[in-house]
């Protein structure tokens, strides 16, 4: 046995130095299969039909690429993981029979970023969804993050180290890809664990609509204008510098394939745009540690010049609403309710009633209960467990 590892580990390392495979060799007894070709992803399609869930991860070169691409996924079922070089098969388009299949759910952690990726890159539509994060908020759970989740639940400590890792490189170390396969091989056992928990709280349903939601959300959303947080604590004046730069930021990164935080990050952003009497020299020296702007300083100074004659958008600008005292009345009642509410169901408040429900309601004529009913922001499950609360505070404030 001794000698069978030595030897696997200098075949895996003679191949890393050469670089002649783009990930370490398939071994299903070092905990994976990999999948590299697309005959062996028809093989795993095959497999995976008669899977009643799965557990799915990808891995991206976001941080590093403006063009984000999906570089590595993984799967899990009850018995085997699965790691598929997303880069060497270029079509990974076939798996959508597995991920819309209503029969298989499918089990990810902290989904958005992932059913996002899919669709964008691949046009893959996630049905079924079963995200383990907003399962483990719905239970109680405050410290929802994977590794604090599986370390609470089996006693294994998850490395972190390779979160913020270039997916991209060629050959992946055997380090990255164990990394990898821990995202998935935790999934289905801790999916059993939430479900459990919250059958016993009788929370299941809220948790599959929640997920269905979330796929719904990033299949129909709008395309984003680009932004940056942080403007609300900009003064007006000085918004039209901020979109002129950010505009100008998302060119370059998009032209040389760098994310655009890695050209001018926000807080540089802001200095630049609030700068009295802004020249060459202190535009410079602001943005010493940012080389890749170091070269483009006449043509930002000339933005700032530009942008400085434009008047503000209206968008840009958010007018804080007008309440009458009812609404304001309503909106205090609800707040409270909400707070109540969630320390007697023991999860945050926030799941309860968003801030933008409650805006929602409180300018609401509400006769009957069925004009709860006819709420678009209020989910059905929301609807079903507190309407009857929310058309008494309702009527009665």
């Amino acid at each position: 046995m001794i000698k069978k590892i030595i030897k696997h580990c200098a075949s895996v390392m003679s191949k890393w130095l050469n670089g002649k495979n783009a990930i370490a060799k398939d071994d299903s007894e070092y905990g994976f299969h990999l999948i590299d070709t697309e005959e062996k992803l028809h093989d795993l399609i095959k497999k995976l039909r008669n899977e009643k869930e799965i557990a799915v991860d990808l891995e991206s070169n976001s941080l590093y690429s403006y063009h984000a691409r999906i570089c590595l996924m993984q799967i899990s079922t009850r018995k085997e993981n699965y790691v598929v070089d997303t880069l060497l098969i270029k079509n990974i388009s076939d798996v959508d029979e597995i991920f819309s299949n209503v029969r298989i759910r499918k089990v990810l952690h902290g989904a958005y970023y992932d059913v996002e990726m899919f669709y964008k890159c691949a046009g893959i539509q996630i049905r079924n969804l079963f995200d383990t994060q907003i399962a483990a908020s719905f239970t109680g759970e405050t410290k929802t993050g994977l590794s604090s989740l599986v370390e609470k639940n089996f006693g294994v400590h998850l490395e972190k180290k390779y979160q913020k890792s270039n997916w991209a490189i060629r050959p992946l170390p055997p380090a990255m890809i164990q990394y990898a396969i821990s995202d998935t091989k935790y999934l289905l056992p801790l999916f059993d664990i939430l479900k459990k928990q919250l059958n016993e709280k009788n929370r299941f349903e809220w948790v599959i609509e929640e997920c269905e939601l979330l796929t719904q959300s990033v299949i129909y959303e709008k395309k984003k204008t680009k932004s940056i947080k942080g403007t609300g604590k900009v003064p007006k004046k000085y918004l039209p510098i901020v979109e002129a730069i950010i505009e100008f930021r998302e060119n370059i990164a998009k032209e040389k394939d760098i994310p655009p935080f890695r050209i001018l990050d926000r807080e540089t952003i802001f200095k630049i745009a609030t700068m009295e009497h802004p020249d060459i020299k202190k535009l410079r020296d602001l943005t010493v540690r940012c080389r890749m702007i170091q070269k483009h300083i006449p043509e930002i100074l000339e933005i700032i010049k530009n942008a400085r004659n434009k008047p503000v958008k209206n968008k840009t600008i958010h007018k804080k609403k007008v309440y009458s005292n009812e609404c304001l009345k309503r909106s205090e009642n609800l707040h409270l309710w909400r707070l109540e509410k969630a320390k007697l169901l023991g999860i945050q408040p926030h799941l309860i009633l968003s801030h933008q429900q409650i805006d929602s309601l409180v300018s609401m004529d509400v006769r009957t209960i069925q004009d709860i009913e006819k709420n678009t922001c209020l989910k059905k499950w929301q609807k079903t467990v507190f309407g009857k609360d929310l058309y008494s505070i309702l009527t009665s404030s």
